[in-house]
């Protein structure tokens, strides 16, 4: 399996997509330190992560799919897709490593804005509860690649073509932003990652009915995982797939 991460790891090395994922993921954060700089420092810490958390989960889901959908796609884009599933290697494995490989590459990203943040607090108000905001943070960016980066994986296989996974992914942050605030947001695993990380610094902006959501919430992010995967091991395992 190492040998496969390495292997994938090579390939993504000479992309240049990675870089302006890159930029796509602090634009938020950079543009929320502007947004202080300008009005004097005036907002608290607990209003500037606010601020930083509703603009990132903006962005999040469009770095997963974007990052899933190019390691994907770099096997149709080369025509390779044949021979990456035939290597005498196995399919899931090959698939498994392949995926290990883009998540890594969204956590290490998000570990980019996190260590902003944390100078940032560290600079301004080191008071400021960082190891609170940083718990809220990695909750958002796991829950949200969880729920994620598999379906992506799954229609990149599919319809093998980045564009519509990109569109799906604009298509999602758009129904989070308009579904994020609704007591039912948890049937959308983008929205509850949101609500629930965000009640953590932000009680208000909790579900009315914790126990309630929680359940559905965590049961319907379950299910976008084993439906997805599921679906990725039937399409690289079998036979019809691989032309």
């Amino acid at each position: 399996m190492r040998t496969l991460v390495a292997n994938e790891v090579r390939k993504i090395r000479r992309e240049r997509f990675v870089w302006a994922v890159l930029v796509l993921n602090v634009v938020p954060f950079a543009l929320v330190v502007a947004n202080h700089a300008v009005n004097g420092g005036e907002p608290t810490p607990d209003r500037f992560y606010f601020t930083f958390h509703n603009q990132y989960t903006m962005v999040l889901p469009l770095v997963v799919c974007a990052t899933v959908a190019a390691c994907f796609h770099t096997e149709f884009r080369n025509g390779t897709y044949f021979e990456w599933l035939t290597c005498g290697r196995s399919r899931p494995a090959l698939w498994a490593a392949k995926l290990a490989v883009a998540c890594s590459l969204v956590v290490l990203m998000a570990a980019v804005n996190h260590v902003g943040l944390v100078v940032f607090f560290l600079v301004e108000n080191p008071g400021a509860g960082i190891l609170r905001m940083s718990a809220a943070y990695w909750l958002l960016v796991g829950v949200s690649i969880a729920s994620v980066a598999l379906l992506c994986a799954l229609l990149t296989l599919v319809t093998r073509n980045v564009v519509i996974v990109n569109v799906f992914g604009i298509g999602l942050t758009v129904a989070t932003l308009v579904f994020m605030a609704a007591d039912f947001s948890y049937v959308i695993p983008t929205c509850f990652a949101y609500r629930i990380s965000l009640g953590m610094i932000v009680p208000d902006a909790a579900y009315p009915d914790p126990a309630q959501a929680l359940t559905a919430g965590w049961a319907v992010t379950a299910l976008s995982l084993v439906l997805p995967l599921a679906a990725n091991l039937a399409v690289v395992t079998r036979r019809r797939y691989l032309r």
